[in-house]
């Protein structure tokens, strides 16, 4: 393993970036693949001198080399292995922290699809999470040779960095992932805590996330035609098993007993899933963030440029969506949006994208599938919910339920798929006693986003407030599943809690 004291000589000047950088660091000396067990690190250039030593005295915007926060962006999507981004990425998101005087680092890591040298597989669930964790003590160990302040790390992630990132802000030091921590070689007198994490359009409560789509999905029958299938009508089997799930996600969150970011009102949803103090905080995010929309087209703020007026009748189009008139579920009066429905907003703005089942396939054939798999079985089922909604479906459906059926069994009985579940489950682990949480939370998902369902983001705000943790959390009109955000705004944070 490389040691960042013995890479001084390494530091390289980005004269465009005007940072220093130290690439291609491998943060553990077990590495099985190497090339996605590594790091990048990206200071402002007065933080360092040019023989690569930390200069006290350097600054840049409001920090010091001794004040800077430290941004650790993990670089995980679709629960693959990814490699850290470099400077110029489509991925890439460094120019804006750097330009504020913060410290950048970007990290890859194993995913599902990683195999060893002998071509055993060895990133299932937790390993991308250990690899994050073993990467912050690595950095962490090196510190005095870094510039930045590693006591104020912000977790920066989106899909399934989003995942990684929430899991590093509620499982900091919890040593459930000890054992996995040192056969990874990691450093184990040193911290994997985070300050702060800001998490993007996160696919996250695997458990239940086939329910949470179902439930917010429902009224929907039909899966858009994109790069998780064809299009396609669901059959009379695939119907009931939607309603089935559906039902199972009210359930579950009523049964969480969680409390509403800033009232601490009790959320639960109404049988029918349309009604309850939870549905209408989701229709009241929804309807804050078409008004901060219209707030920012109305004050110039956005690429759009036409009147809200304009943009409800469709005679605009939004960057990267249609021209389409919204006027009979959407209204603006000029202080306060309103949306009809959910049905509504998602039959006219944000439609199915997969079918049912999403995550945990029937097909067996998810990237979720191939996460919660095992060195000898590439894909496996996973969910207790999908297993739970075909077993009641049995009557009905006896030719389903017995072909389905027999490929889930065992799911609900197998304890070492539970805790490969649990160690990837930040809602489940929320508040856990023996954790060092991040003292702040910042979630935002695009409004379009259909990869999950808005309850999954929005009952993790939730449980991380009835867990005594700061939740902000707000969606963001007409962003799809991405780092959804307005510009500036995660560096104002940022600033904002140092």
């Amino acid at each position: 393993m490389n040691d960042v004291f013995s890479l001084r000589g390494g530091w390289v000047l980005h004269p465009e970036y005007r940072c220093r950088m130290l690439e291609d660091v491998v943060y553990t000396g077990r590495a099985k693949t190497p090339q996605f067990q590594s790091l990048s690190i990206y200071a402002p250039e007065p933080y360092l001198t040019a023989d690569g030593r930390v200069d006290p005295a350097g600054t840049c915007g409001r920090f010091t080399a001794a004040t800077a926060p430290v941004v650790f962006e993990n670089n995980a999507a679709g629960y693959l292995q990814m490699p850290h981004t470099r400077l110029g990425d489509s991925r890439d998101g460094a120019a804006k922290y750097l330009e504020r005087g913060m410290v950048y680092v970007t990290c890859g890591c194993r995913g599902r699809d990683s195999r060893d040298a002998d071509g055993v597989l060895c990133g299932k669930s937790p390993w991308s999470l250990v690899d994050l964790k073993t990467a912050l003590r690595f950095l962490r160990h090196s510190r005095e040779a870094l510039p930045g302040d590693w006591s104020r790390v912000v977790s920066v992630g989106w899909s399934a960095g989003g995942a990684m990132s929430s899991l590093l802000g509620v499982t900091g030091d919890d040593p459930r992932y000890l054992p996995y921590l040192e056969e990874n070689g990691a450093y184990l007198d040193e911290s994997d805590a985070v300050w702060a994490a800001q998490i993007y359009c996160p696919i996250i409560d695997l458990d239940h996330a086939d329910a949470a789509y179902e439930w917010q999905f429902l009224r929907d029958p039909e899966n858009e035609d994109s790069h998780v299938g064809p299009a396609g009508r669901m059959d009379a089997f695939r119907a009931a098993l939607s309603g089935e799930l559906a039902g199972r996600y009210v359930r579950y969150f009523n049964s969480r007993g969680l409390r509403r970011p800033g009232t601490d009102e009790p959320l639960r949803f109404g049988e029918d899933g349309r009604s309850g103090t939870a549905y209408r905080w989701l229709m009241k995010l929804l309807e804050e963030a078409a008004g901060e929309y219209f707030r920012r087209l109305e004050r110039g703020a956005l690429p759009l440029s036409c009147t809200a007026q304009d943009y409800l009748a469709g005679r605009c189009a939004a960057a990267g969506f249609p021209a389409e008139d919204k006027t009979a579920w959407l209204s603006w009066d000029g202080a306060r949006a309103r949306i009809a429905s959910l049905d509504d907003y998602v039959l006219r703005c944000c439609r199915r994208m997969k079918p049912c089942t999403s995550f945990d396939t029937l097909g067996m054939d998810s990237g979720e599938n191939q996460e919660f798999g095992t060195p000898e079985r590439d894909f496996m089922h996973f969910s207790p919910d999908v297993a739970g909604a075909i077993a009641a479906l049995s009557g009905r459906f006896p030719a389903e339920a017995a072909r389905y059926g027999a490929a889930f069994a065992g799911v609900r009985d197998d304890a070492a798929l539970a805790e490969r579940r649990l160690l990837l489950n930040p809602m489940r682990l929320a508040g856990a006693p023996q954790a060092v949480p991040a003292s702040y939370f910042r979630i935002r998902v695009g409004a379009r986003d259909a990869d999950t369902s808005f309850a999954v983001s929005m009952a993790f705000a939730a449980a991380l407030r009835t867990a005594g943790l700061s939740a902000d959390y707000a969606l963001v009109w007409e962003q799809p599943h991405a780092q959804a955000d307005y510009p500036g705004d995660i560096c104002r944070w940022i600033e904002e809690l140092c």
